[in-house]
C-alpha cells in the first residue's frame, strides 16, 4: 500500500505542477479590463494547485502505515487550505471584466473553462489524496477516533460549536461596523456578507447542542457552503467598487469560509465520515 501511495504522490505532484503552469500561462496571456482581479484569481488558483503539489510530495514520503499516521494531519491541512482558497478564486473570477467593455460572455468563458478546470482538478487531487492516506490509516489501525461514541468526543464537538459561534459573531460584528460607515447604496451588496458571516454561527449553535458525534454527522455540513457560493457575485462587486471597505468585507467573508472548512474537516474526523464505524457495529449487532 505504501508503494501505491508513493506512486500516486508522484503522479499528483507532476499533475499539480502542470496545472499550476496552466493557470500561470492563462493569466499571462488573457487580456482583461482589471488585471489586478485576474492576478488575484491566478494567485488563489495557483495556491490550490500548489496544495496538490505539496500533497503529492508529502505522499512520496509514506512508506508504511505508521508513516501515514505521522503525516496524515498534513493532508488534512492541505485539504482545508485548498477548499478555503477555492472561494476567493471563484469570487475573483466573477469580478473579471472585458478589456474593451464588451464580450462579457467571452470573459466568463475564459474563467469557467480555462481557469476553473485546472483549479477544480487540483482540488480533486488534494481531496482524493487525503482520502487515500486516511484509508491506509483506517485499514491498519481502525477508525481515526475509536472512542467516537464516548461523551468526551461529543464534548469536543460541542466545544467546536462554541468556537464557531464566538468567531462567527466577531466576523459579523466586523461586517456590521463596515456597513455603518459605508455609503447607503452599498447596503444591497453588504447584506450577503452579513449572511455569510452568520453561517458559522448557525452551524456552531447546532454543534453546541449535539448529544453525540453521530448526530453531528447527520447534519450535512457541506450544505453550509452553499450560501458563500451563492453570494459570490455580491462579494466580487463589493470588493471591486468598495475600496478598502470592500476588501475588508471580503476578508471577513473569507474568514467565515475558513471557519466552515475547519468545521467540516473536524466533524469528519470525529464522526468517521470515511470509515463509518457505526455501520460495522450495526452489522455485528444484526
Amino acid at each position: 500500500m505504501g508503494e501505491q501511495i508513493r506512486k500516486r504522490g508522484l503522479v499528483q505532484a507532476a499533475v499539480g505542477v502542470a496545472l499550476l503552469a496552466w493557470v500561470v500561462v492563462t493569466a499571462a496571456v488573457v487580456d482583461v479590463g482589471n488585471p489586478q482581479v485576474l492576478l488575484g484569481a491566478a494567485v488563489t488558483g495557483g495556491l490550490v494547485c500548489l496544495c496538490a503539489v505539496a500533497g503529492g510530495a508529502v505522499a512520496t514520503r509514506i512508506t508504511d502505515a505508521p508513516s501515514a499516521v505521522r503525516l496524515r494531519h498534513v493532508f488534512v491541512v492541505l485539504e482545508g487550505a485548498a477548499l478555503s482558497l477555492l472561494f476567493p478564486f471563484y469570487w475573483f473570477g466573477l469580478g473579471l471584466e472585458p478589456a474593451d467593455g464588451s464580450g462579457y460572455f467571452l470573459v466568463g468563458f475564459v474563467f469557467v473553462i480555462v481557469l476553473a478546470i485546472p483549479v477544480v482538478t487540483a482540488l480533486a487531487f488534494v481531496v482524493l489524496g487525503s482520502r487515500a492516506v486516511h484509508m491506509v490509516v483506517v485499514d491498519a489501525f481502525g477508525p481515526i477516533v475509536p472512542d467516537s461514541e464516548a461523551e468526551a468526543s461529543a464534548q469536543r464537538i460541542r466545544a467546536l460549536g462554541t468556537v464557531l459561534v464566538t468567531a462567527g459573531v466577531a466576523l459579523s460584528a466586523g461586517v456590521l461596523a463596515v456597513m455603518f460607515t459605508a455609503p447607503p447604496h452599498w447596503l444591497v451588496l453588504e447584506v450577503p456578507g452579513l449572511l455569510v458571516t452568520l453561517t458559522p454561527v448557525l452551524l456552531g449553535v447546532f454543534l453546541a447542542r449535539v448529544r453525540d458525534v453521530y448526530s453531528a454527522r447527520r447534519r450535512n455540513i457541506a450544505a453550509y457552503f452553499i450560501l458563500p457560493g451563492a453570494c459570490g457575485y455580491a462579494v466580487a462587486k463589493v470588493g471591486s467598487i468598495g475600496g478598502a471597505s470592500g476588501i475588508l468585507i471580503g476578508g471577513l467573508i473569507f474568514g467565515a469560509v475558513v471557519l466552515l472548512a475547519i468545521a467540516l474537516l473536524a466533524v469528519r474526523e470525529f464522526t468517521g465520515a470515511w470509515d463509518r464505524p457505526w455501520r460495522e457495529s450495526r452489522k455485528l449487532s444484526s
